[in-house]
């Protein structure tokens, strides 16, 4: 995630440069066949492209707005994910009679498990060693075969408050409460994976890109009669700002593919875990993860 106010200039050029160049360039050509050649017929007028611009401006307002709906949604999934961890640790500390051991057990293992639903999101199996310090031994081998790992640590945490209930080490009536967590933690991770498997409608994207193109071709054209050499100074700016928004929606759309303006997923599993760790009395906690070079992960 962004966190800085300021965009860095070099990425900006990084990202947008290579179109704003062939913009200028091709306002550059049109400018120079016009003056130069004469080509007269390339004048063309303004009121040409005033609709186009209208029907382009809805086309991505429709998609920024639906892919920040996307991105805010991704946050706000994992801000009840951090919000349902608090409280089945205080639910764990407090509903269950049994031995810190335990509690430990079950608190690490929901570490291991937020963790896991990172990677999964970001498809980074090759990452999972990092969850074995919160895993019983053999845990991680066990789940590391399955196609869904935080689905089949779920249902491991399920199955030991399961065996908890049989023991007498809680009552019915607060499994049934740490059941509903559990199903709290399911549908986040099915209401991220819903939006990471299902995309925008391509179409949306697909027009939008076709028309902001053919609109950049013919916007020098536009202009040529009044301004003459002086076209790209007007063309380029307004070339790059279709651009940067049409770029913009196009990678926020994706929240979990784990680049600069992503959900910070790591940062909130550091959170969790500090919290987790902190409420169970450990010492030697992790520090939160800080941004670099204004960047959260």
């Amino acid at each position: 995630m962004i966190v800085r106010r300021i965009l860095k200039p070099s990425v900006v050029i990084r990202v947008q440069g290579p179109r704003v160049s062939i913009a200028l360039a091709w306002s550059l050509l049109v400018v120079a066949l016009y003056e130069l050649v004469p080509a007269p017929w390339l004048a063309v007028p303004n009121t040409a492209v005033g609709p186009m611009a209208t029907a382009l401006a809805i086309f991505l307002a429709f998609h920024n707005n639906g892919s920040y709906d996307r991105w805010w949604e991704a946050r706000k999934q994992w801000g009840q994910l951090v919000n349902s961890s608090r409280s089945f640790a205080r639910q764990v500390l407090t509903f269950l009679d049994t031995t810190p051991e335990v509690r430990t057990e079950l608190l690490h293992r929901h570490i291991a498990f937020v963790n896991a639903l990172r990677l999964h999101l970001r498809k980074q199996p090759d990452l999972l060693g990092e969850l074995e310090p919160f895993l019983q031994r053999g845990e991680l081998e066990a789940v590391r075969k399955t196609s869904n790992v935080p689905l089949a640590l779920l249902q491991v945490q399920a199955e030991r408050l399961k065996a908890l209930r049989e023991q007498g080490r809680v009552t019915d009536f607060r499994a049934v409460q740490l059941d509903q967590t559990l199903s709290d933690f399911a549908n986040v991770q099915g209401a991220c994976e819903r939006i990471k498997n299902t995309p925008l409608p391509r179409q949306y994207e697909f027009y939008t890109r076709l028309f902001m193109y053919f609109f950049v071709l013919i916007l020098p054209a536009t202009m040529l009669e009044s301004l003459g050499w002086r076209t790209p100074f007007f063309t380029v700016p307004t070339s790059f700002l279709f651009f940067a928004l049409e770029g913009v929606a196009s990678v926020n759309e994706d929240p979990f593919e784990n680049r600069v303006q992503d959900t910070p997923m790591t940062a909130l599993c550091r959170t969790i875990e500090i919290n987790l760790r902190e409420l169970n009395g450990e010492a030697n906690l992790p520090a939160p993860l800080q941004p670099v070079d204004g960047y959260l992960f």
